[in-house]
């Protein structure tokens, strides 16, 4: 969800709503400024209210990294758009040559790129599998892009797994041959 607050368009990464019987309840929010990338906490009454933001949404591709800009391309009409790396954030991680993301407009303006909730990189470097009947056992992994993060014992080097990259966890093995899901 996009919402407009203070003139800027802010996304709700996460929330959780604390309070009892007795006492009024507050959402509790992480919000991300689509216009700047600044994630900030924030804590709102039950009663408060704000607009939805009028998004447009596109199907675009990411091409390259040049500099400080992330350079994407629209599926439809190859126009090239390009967002700052502050902008990407963290999310640059989980960004793949040719991968098709969806893209978020306000005003014609783009603004940001919304990941998808899982994605399938291959497996670059990891220790050795060992198979045992113990799935609480991680290991630290280094996929594709750089990233790392921890997974099961039984993953080895050049397996695709699928990694969640809200949460930047491991999701599960990648069984397919194209790493799509379906």
């Amino acid at each position: 969800m996009v919402f407009m607050i203070d003139g800027a368009p802010q996304e709700l990464e996460d929330y959780h709503v604390s309070g009892t019987a007795q006492t009024r309840h507050k959402l509790h929010s992480r919000l991300r400024n689509l216009k700047t990338g600044k994630v900030i906490d924030k804590v709102f009454a039950e009663n408060e209210r704000f607009p939805l933001a009028d998004l447009q949404k596109r199907r675009v591709q990411f091409s390259y990294q040049q500099g400080e800009s992330y350079m994407f391309s629209d599926v439809e009409n190859y126009e090239e758009l390009d967002l700052p790396a502050d902008q990407i954030g963290e999310r640059r991680w989980f960004l793949k040559e040719n991968e098709e993301y969806t893209a978020l407009f306000l005003e014609g303006k783009f603004l940001d790129i919304k990941m998808p909730a899982s994605s399938s990189f291959k497996v670059l470097e990891t220790d050795p599998p060992i198979r045992s009947g113990n799935t609480s056992n991680w290991k630290p992994a280094k996929i594709e892009t750089g990233f790392e993060l921890m997974v099961p014992m039984f993953v080895e080097t050049g397996d695709q797994i699928w990694v969640d990259p809200q949460l930047r966890k491991y999701q599960g093995k990648d069984t397919t041959e194209t790493g799509a899901r379906g």
